[in-house]
């Protein structure tokens, strides 16, 4: 598909641009580039395998890009499929091109890195998504790059490698930041989604009634647009042109200089119009996946326009799709010191055509916000787009097809979408006009104006609590914890004398800083056990911290497990220097009866159990022994 998309347009062209105007363009953004800097802060790559090794999922990658930022051991990334094998319909009809059934696709998942190798990457857990690395599928993975510890002010335009479809990677800002982000510069994606189709090569036969070419492989008819689907053009050579949509990517234009369909994301995109003296003929606009996307667990790419169809030389290429942006803070602020602040993930518009068709426009991508709090002042407002690309126009006296325009994306945000000094907006793109002097444009995107503005999804983007400690001060237990990023979360701590049954005590709520104390002014004579319980709003998941505990004599620290309650694994983290010494696990139950045991290596005072479907649900105790070391503690199996 390389010649089809973004690399490479017709003979006279490049990017589906005449040259003339490119080279000008070329010089424009030289321009603007050295008057306001962009900087990329993630890394990404394809990932060709998942396979489970020792209890985790290592990734076989491939065509991976550093430059914005470097693999990690604890780092935090994101896996995201992409594309993956969801079409519906493969015969030239009217059908071709539909969703059979979302699948895993724009599904992600969030882990840490615990091992590098030569072309891998092995994470700190097994995978729970069925991520799918076949032949019509592409998965990749991103950095989630952390950047700061504390607070950060942005120092650029923060943007992303684009999304490159013969390397499976890139189209993606993933940040996270555990105190206030200032946003002063524009935090942007725009266009560098999915690719748009490449326009025909010239036809020397304009003429109408080739309106039944839904799919082929003949290139007098426009490319579709990139989309969720994957198109190997060895197996399937014949999905490549035709206006038929595939899934998001717009459908290319049929003969008679008729325009491309827009992609889609959110909303459909519209139709490419046909020139004036046919009947039909323009590319059909990708489907819609709103009913997809309503709780935030998904995140797509904007569809490719498809690319238009002419016999002059002057038809152009679709517009590209916006790409993903996830931004995770404590909370947000805003300062205009260097413009006005935004976040942007645009579809792209084609360029405007002469007396040829026009591409059909880019859909928006996908902002995913989870965000403790907005600070954002009357003085410096914020703007978050995901506004569709409008169709290409025709700048010609006959009414030749116009682009049809980009569907709208989607904004998902944890909390309310109405925040003070903030505009969020996702607009579908606008039909092309097909003549400067008649009347008349290509069909719009579907959807309403902010349709795409989603709110309350939840936490998505799981906090990640880094230390659990307690102390003995004063004959006064001391909570400490720090998160390494935390937003719109609330820690309920909880006390127990056995260690089992808990009683909530106190609560903190989240302020987007990373290191909180907790005082337990009254506490019970002997040894008690304290815990966190980590929630976010109504839809997110409960989670537990390890139980650590406390003595009236002396503080002392356990063994830890958790999560607790567990399931079918859990891990055990005890105290001390144990770097390269072997440890022994032995779970017991109420009896003293041994009913599993393991050993092994901690890694960062962390040993992993996986008794698997061994424990009954209850109450069990554990023992980590080593040489002259002995801790224990309890664990409730769910």
């Amino acid at each position: 598909m390389e010649k089809l998309y973004r690399s490479i347009g017709n003979s006279s062209c490049l990017f589906g641009t005449p040259v003339p105007f490119t080279l000008s363009l070329l010089f424009f953004l030289l321009f603007t580039i050295a008057g306001q800097a962009q900087v990329t802060y993630n890394a990404y790559a394809k990932v060709t395998g998942i396979a489970t090794v020792s209890g985790k999922s290592q990734l076989t990658i491939t065509n991976a890009s550093t430059a914005g930022h470097t693999w990690g051991v604890n780092d935090e990334v994101i896996v995201l499929q992409t594309q993956d094998n969801v079409i519906s319909g493969t015969t030239n009809n009217s059908s071709f091109g539909l969703l059979s059934g979302i699948s895993n696709a724009g599904a992600y998942e969030i882990a840490v890195i615990s091992g590098l190798g030569a072309g891998t990457i092995t994470l700190n857990k097994v995978l729970t998504k069925p991520f799918n690395t076949g032949s019509n599928a592409s998965v990749q993975v991103v950095s989630f790059t952390s950047l700061s510890a504390g607070n950060f002010t942005t120092t650029a335009n923060i943007t992303a490698l684009p999304w490159d479809g013969t390397k499976g990677r890139g189209g993606v800002v993933a940040i996270t930041v555990p105190g206030t982000l200032t946003i002063k510069h524009t935090i942007t994606v725009d266009g560098q989604g999915f690719a748009g189709g490449a326009a025909s090569s010239n036809s020397s036969t304009p003429t109408c009634g080739s309106t039944g070419n839904y799919t082929s492989n003949s290139t007098i008819y426009g490319a579709k647009g990139e989309g969720i689907y994957l198109v190997n053009t060895v197996t399937d050579p014949t999905f490549v042109r035709g206006r038929a949509r595939i899934l998001t990517g717009g459908g290319g234009g049929n003969s008679g200089g008729a325009g491309g369909g827009g992609g889609s994301n959110y909303s459909a995109g519209g139709d490419g119009s046909y020139y004036w003296t046919c009947s039909d003929g323009g590319g059909l606009g990708g489907v819609a996946l709103n009913l997809s996307m309503a709780t935030g667990t998904r995140a797509f790419l904007g569809g490719g326009g498809g690319g238009a169809q002419g016999n002059n030389g002057t038809q152009t290429a679709g517009g590209n799709g916006g790409g993903i942006i996830f931004i995770r803070a404590g909370s947000i602020n805003t300062n205009c010191g260097s413009g006005t602040p935004k976040i942007t993930a645009n579809g792209a518009k084609p360029a405007t055509s002469g007396s040829d068709g026009a591409g059909g426009g880019g859909a928006a991508g996908t902002i995913v916000l989870q965000v403790g709090s907005y600070t954002v002042p009357g003085a410096c407002p914020l703007t978050i787009q995901a506004n569709g690309g409008d169709g290409g126009d025709v700048n010609s006296f006959f009414p030749y097809g116009a682009g049809g325009g980009g569907g709208q994306g989607a904004v998902m945000i944890s909390g309310s979408p109405a925040m003070s000094n903030i505009t969020t907006i996702t607009v579908p793109g606008a039909g092309g006009a097909i003549s400067n002097f008649f009347s008349g444009n290509a069909a719009n995107a579907s959807g309403t104006n902010v349709s795409g503005v989603v709110g309350g999804i939840g936490i998505v983007l799981p906090v990640r609590l880094t230390y659990f400690g307690a102390e003995n001060k004063n004959d006064k237990a001391v909570l400490t914890w720090s998160s390494a990023d935390e937003q719109n979360v609330t820690y309920t701590v909880e006390r127990s004398t056995d260690g089992s049954n808990f009683t909530a005590i106190g609560r903190v709520v989240g302020t987007g800083q990373s290191n909180y104390t907790y005082t337990d002014a009254n506490p019970i004579n002997g040894t008690v056990y304290y815990r966190l319980i980590m929630t976010g709003d109504q839809t997110a998941k409960t989670t537990y911290s390890s139980i650590v505990s406390v003595s009236a004599s002396n503080a002392t620290q356990v063994a830890m497990a958790y999560p607790n309650p567990a399931h079918d694994h859990f891990y055990v983290r005890i105290s001390g220097n144990n770097t390269n010494k072997l440890y022994k696990v032995a779970v017991t139950d109420l009896a003293g009866q041994v009913v599993y045991s393991t050993t092994g290596i901690p890694a960062n005072n962390i040993i992993k159990v996986t008794p698997g479907r061994t424990l009954k649900p209850g109450l069990y105790m554990f023992k980590v022994t080593g040489d002259g070391f002995e801790q224990s503690g309890k664990l409730m199996i769910q």
